[in-house]
């Protein structure tokens, strides 16, 4: 179960990233689901071995548990996607005696993958105006499809080679056991039900959402007396062309005035999830705007536009403007390359970092790769790294072997810096602030 439900939360992270790609290029909403099925397969897999009322419960919780810590951009409702899943895992069997049968497996696996759908609508996770019931509808029969093959079909072939081969034996639950079972399984799905309840309720976002950092006037949008014109643009979201109105993000931040060097932005939302939008494309990109849906208490703000899918926040909780020290790199012959984070979003990984401002989870990418990109056919011999009190060098053969050692982005209250640190959270420097290549 735990080895299962680890490989399944590992490998969720790129089937996200395959499925995301598969739909831009048929260009149409829902076109992810069709890998719904691969997310699931874990969790059939293990209580079909086990053969264990419960097991999928059980596997559902581990694997969430996995993709919550591995920074899953979902933040903790995907706790309860999979947890409803592993739900629907163990009730599908349960209702048939005769677990051999193909039947149990597709009923099993279709329900726990169209599910995601189902508890996605929840928290509206898709933008609001293509939330009509006949789009809900077709994204769970894509998504059953897909359960009943990746986590029907197959799980069922497999487990059948395997019995067949003498490494697993499938027993039949007794009357006493499907009894027993019924009501574990009826007392989760009550437990699923107060955690969507709880969840619900503790991701509603502000009335207003805070605008602060290094600006010239804290304030909380929107505010009558800071009144900012709505727009309309049209975007494509992961391969769906939509009509959105809203507030131009570019508006609210210059409302609160932000500093000359100011050059970042951090988006926060409700459930924990951030992501950091450059000032260049804030100011190039017209699209980026924050959607109101809702009013009153019942009002959320979502934020669209940006060219990065994960940028599309929903459920704003602050934002947050930030001055980033800059980060110079600089070669033996005086070429200079600036690191700018935003650049790197695509090759960075997350690890928990102890640096001396308190232990964060933090994302950071190769020394190595950040040096080869600046500096293409340049075979360096060591990199000193340093700071206004302190430095450390490093050799080219030991940063060339070793992609662990990393350049972390360090996010502040209202400043951004870089520690070197290794990804078992070690730090080497902090903070570095000048990068030395002879």
């Amino acid at each position: 179960m735990a080895v299962l439900a680890a490989l399944g939360g590992v490998a969720s992270t790129y089937i996200n990233a395959l499925s995301d790609t598969i739909q831009a290029i048929l260009g149409f909403a829902g076109a992810s689901q069709w890998a719904a099925g691969l997310h699931v397969i874990w969790i059939v897999l293990a209580f079909a071995i086990t053969g264990k009322p419960g097991t999928g419960t059980l596997t559902g919780i581990l694997k969430g548990s996995v993709e919550l810590m591995s920074g899953n951009s979902h933040g903790i409702i995907i706790l309860l996607i999979d947890l409803v899943a592993g739900l629907l895992v163990d009730f599908g069997f349960l209702i048939f005696r005769n677990k051999r049968n193909l039947l149990p497996y597709l009923v099993a696996g279709g329900l726990a993958s169209g599910s995601n759908v189902l508890v996605f609508q929840i928290f509206a996770t898709l933008p609001s105006n293509i939330l009509a019931a006949s789009a809900i509808a077709i994204l769970f029969v894509v998504a059953f499809a897909s359960g009943c093959v990746f986590a029907g079909v197959i799980p069922s072939l497999l487990i059948k080679s395997l019995a067949k081969a003498g490494v697993v034996r499938i027993e039949q639950p007794t009357q006493k056991n499907r009894k027993i079972s019924w009501y574990v399984l009826s007392g989760v799905f009550v437990i699923a039900i107060l955690l969507a309840i709880f969840l619900k309720a503790q991701l509603q976002g502000p009335e207003q959402i805070p605008v602060n950092g290094t600006v010239a006037t804290t304030y909380g949008f929107p505010n009558s007396d800071k009144p900012i014109e709505q727009v309309t643009h049209q975007m494509e979201y992961k391969g769906t062309l939509t009509e959105y109105t809203g507030y131009p993000l570019k508006a609210i931040i210059e409302t609160a005035g932000p500093t000359a060097d100011a050059d970042t932005l951090l988006i926060e939302a409700t459930d924990g999830y951030a992501f950091l939008l450059s000032f260049d494309e804030l100011n190039s990109n017209d699209n980026i705007m924050i959607v109101q849906s809702g009013s009153g208490k019942n009002a959320t703000y979502d934020m669209v536009g940006p060219e990065s899918s994960k940028a599309w926040i929903r459920s704003v909780a602050r934002l947050t403007v930030i001055a980033s020290d800059e980060l110079v790199f600089r070669n033996a012959a005086g070429s200079e390359y600036i690191f700018v984070s935003d650049d790197w979003l695509l090759e960075m990984d997350s690890t928990q970092i102890a640096h001396p401002d308190g232990s964060q989870k933090l994302q950071g990418v190769s020394v190595r790769k950040v040096v080869s990109t600046a500096f293409p056919g340049q075979a360096p011999i060591e990199i000193q790294f340093s700071n206004q009190n302190d430095g450390v060098t490093l050799s080219w053969e030991e940063l060339n072997e070793n992609d662990n050692i990393r350049l972390f982005t360090v996010i502040g209250e209202d400043s951004i810096s870089y520690a070197l640190a290794k990804m078992s959270g070690d730090v080497v420097l902090f903070p570095v602030t000048q990068i030395d290549i002879q």
